[in-house]
Parts: structure tokens; C-alpha cells; sequence
């Protein structure tokens, strides 16, 4: 690389470091002002090579939150930052959804698991963290107008897949697709959680078609998880919360290894 092009990549280094910044100064702010202090020490770095839009982590007395370069390029920098911020809220607050602890007991109580098994379900437990983040986070973004009602339209419309996993490994699609259903099943809930409009019932529409590709067996537990996921609770207890966990994994197994052909 020649010297020009070393000064400008180092002069977008500091920029983009500067927006992510104020971003987290503003977003830090926001939720205080909204009346969710989440403390000091909570840093927000970029990872140019990221593939998602962020992530948060724990360190040394505080958490660190890592956000994609995409993410800074999208223009929902700042909503991200407060969803993120919104998860410290709920450790630093010690709501029983972001105990550590009862998660791994609650997956680590079905014995063990392939790899790709374990993923989807800490995926699935994690939409329930969200969620519970994002009940925070959608009254802050409301407030201050980071997203307009069409753009939360969009993006939780975004969401809902209506194809389903086909492959030669049975078994796996079948895992993969009853993630799919409860992943849809989030998108929709969050909708009724907050409000939020399906605009010609895209959303809705485009879950019918995925429940109506996959075995019937499995569309059956469909309602169940919205239905759940519609209506967390805020005052659960972590006994609450380890029975409500064990109830949606037992759920989740029973669509997932269900036989391809029923």
C-alpha cells in the first residue's frame, strides 16, 4: 500500500471510530434519560470483518459492545447500540432472562448435543434475551425517533422466512426448520409486543407459506411459541424462569425431531 492510500485509510479508521463514539455516547444517554441507567464502563469498538450487526461481551468490571463495519454504514448504528445496551441494562439489572447460569443449565439438562444442535438452541433462548432487551430498547428508539414506524415495519418484516431448509440431511432440516418457525414466530411476536404494523400482512403471509412447507407435525407447535413469546412475563423469578425455559425446549425438541414424512 502507498503512503496515500496508509493516510486514508488511517483518516476512515479514526472516523469511523469517532462515529461509533458519539454513537454510544447518544445512545448511553437516551436510555438514561428514559430512566435506564446502564453505569460506566460499557465501550463500543468496530470489527471491520464482523458479519453480523454486533454483539455485546463482559469484561473486566463492564462489557464491551462490538459493532460490524456494515452496521456503522447502515444508518442504525445508534439503534443498535441502544438494543445492545439494553441487554447490560437487563445483567446489570439481574433479570432472570440474561442469567448466564440458567441458560447453560436449562440446555445442559437435555444432555448432549451436536454442535449444530446446541447452536440453535442458545439461538432460540437468545431470541427470548432479545426480546426482553428490546422492550427497552423500542420505547428509547420510539422516544427518540431513531426509526420511524415504516422502517420497523421493514425491518421486523425482514425477518420471516418463508422457505424452508431442504437438503439431503433430514434430521438437520429438521432442527433448521423448526428454528426457522420459532424465529418467525419472534418477528411476529415482537410486532404484537410493540405494536408494530404488518403492512399487507407480509409478515404473516409470508409464515403461512413456510408453516405450509414443512411437515405438519411441526407446524403444529407454531402457535405455541408465539403465543409464548407474544406474552413473556416482566416479574418472573429464575425458578419462574428455569421452568419457563425447560417448557420451550421440550416444545422445540418435540418440533424438531419429528419424522420428515408425518
Amino acid at each position: 500500500m502507498n503512503p496515500r492510500a496508509e493516510t486514508q485509510t488511517a483518516n476512515k479508521d479514526l472516523e469511523t471510530t469517532e462515529i461509533v463514539r458519539k454513537a454510544r455516547e447518544n445512545a448511553s444517554r437516551m436510555l438514561r434519560d428514559a430512566g435506564y441507567d446502564i453505569g460506566n464502563n460499557v465501550d463500543a469498538v468496530i470489527d471491520p470483518k464482523l458479519p453480523f450487526m454486533g454483539y455485546t461481551a463482559p469484561q473486566r468490571g463492564g462489557f464491551k459492545i462490538v459493532v460490524s463495519g456494515g452496521s456503522v454504514e447502515s444508518g442504525l448504528l445508534e439503534g443498535l447500540l441502544v438494543h445492545e445496551m439494553s441487554h447490560v441494562y437487563r445483567i446489570r439489572t439481574q433479570h432472570p432472562s440474561h442469567n448466564g447460569t440458567i441458560l447453560q443449565e436449562a440446555v445442559g439438562n437435555l444432555g448432549k448435543m451436536r454442535p449444530y444442535q446446541e447452536k440453535i438452541l442458545f439461538d432460540l433462548l437468545n431470541d427470548i434475551q432479545d426480546l426482553y432487551a428490546d422492550d427497552i430498547s423500542f420505547q428509547v428508539i420510539r422516544k427518540n425517533k431513531i426509526m420511524n414506524d415504516s422502517q420497523a415495519t421493514d425491518f421486523l418484516q425482514s425477518w420471516v422466512k418463508d422457505k424452508p431448509a431442504k437438503t439431503d440431511d433430514v434430521k438437520k432440516d429438521n432442527w433448521t426448520n423448526a428454528s426457522i418457525m420459532e424465529h418467525n414466530a419472534r418477528a411476529l411476536a415482537q410486532m404484537h409486543r410493540h405494536g408494530v404494523k404488518d403492512v399487507d400482512n407480509r409478515a404473516k403471509l409470508a409464515n403461512q407459506k413456510f408453516l405450509a412447507s414443512i411437515p405438519p407435525k411441526m407446524a403444529e407447535h407454531y402457535p405455541y411459541f408465539e403465543n409464548l413469546l407474544t406474552n413473556l412475563r416482566q416479574d418472573l423469578t429464575e425458578d419462574n424462569y428455569g421452568t419457563l425455559l425447560a417448557d420451550v425446549l421440550k416444545h422445540f425438541l418435540e418440533a424438531a425431531n419429528i419424522n420428515r414424512l408425518k
